[in-house]
C-alpha cells in the first residue's frame, strides 16, 4: 500500500491574500444566488428538502431523487452561467 503524500503547509494568516480572496468569493455568491433564484420556489422547497435529505451524500437518496436534485442544479447552474457576464 502506497504512503500518503505529504500536504503542503498552509499559509499563515497574514501570507492569504485576503482582498482577493473576498473578490472571488463574492463573485461565486453572485453566480450562486442567480441560479438559486432562477428556481420556481417549489423547485427550491424540494432542492433545499433534498439537499437535507443527502446530508451531503448523494448515496444517501434514491436514484430518482439524485436525478432530480441533478436536474435542479443544472437548471441553476445553466440559468447562472448565461446571466454571467463574458470576458
Amino acid at each position: 500500500m502506497p504512503l500518503p503524500r505529504k500536504r503542503a503547509p498552509l499559509p499563515s494568516p497574514r501570507e492569504v491574500p485576503w482582498q482577493e480572496l473576498r473578490r472571488r468569493a463574492t463573485i461565486v455568491f453572485v453566480w450562486l444566488r442567480e441560479g438559486w433564484t432562477a428556481l420556481t420556489p417549489a423547485e427550491r422547497d424540494e432542492a433545499w428538502r433534498l439537499l437535507k435529505k443527502s446530508g451531503g451524500n448523494p448515496r444517501r437518496l434514491s436514484r430518482d431523487e439524485a436525478r432530480r436534485l441533478g436536474r435542479l442544479a443544472g437548471k441553476a447552474a445553466s440559468t447562472a452561467a448565461a446571466e454571467r457576464p463574458r470576458r
